[in-house]
This record gives C-alpha cells, structure tokens and sequence, in this order.
C-alpha cells in the first residue's frame, strides 16, 4: 500500500514538473530569440542577460530534478543557448 502512495505521488510530481518543463520552453523560445537579434545588433541590456540566465538555469533544474531526470532521455527538450 506505501507504494502505491508512493508511486502515485511520484507520477504526480512528475507530471508537475513535465509541465512546468513545457512552460519554460515556450518562454526561453521567445527569449532566446529576442537574445540573437539583441545579440546582432551588438547590444545586450544587463537586465535582459540576467532573465534569460534565471529562465535557462531553472529549465535546467527542472530537468535534473528527482523525479524528472529521466524525462531529457524520454522526450525531445530542446538545447538552448548558455547565458
């Protein structure tokens, strides 16, 4: 019985987190395209630089999380550029 508790919130979890995953791709999409053509221009504002950092740094906790480690060998994420 522990483990069907046991289970059934670990697949909860893990459904959470696949979905806070998929949220943070949609928003890194836009930002990292808005970051190469801020990139082009050859001007970068230091605030702008700091939101993708927090974005790109909590897609990737996310991904390496107990209960979603697995998930980056399961389903196609896309790479994103490093801040």
């Amino acid at each position: 019985m522990y483990a069907v508790i046991l289970g059934l919130f670990y697949g909860m979890f893990s459904a959470l987190t696949y979905n806070s995953i998929q949220i943070k791709i949609e928003k890194l999409e836009v930002l990292e395209e808005q970051y190469l053509e801020k990139d082009a221009q050859g001007e970068i504002p230091y605030a702008f630089k700091q939101q993708y950092a927090k974005e790109y740094n909590e897609y990737d906790r996310l991904q390496n999380r107990l209960q979603s480690f697995w998930m980056k060998w399961v389903f196609d994420f896309p790479e994103f550029k490093k801040p």
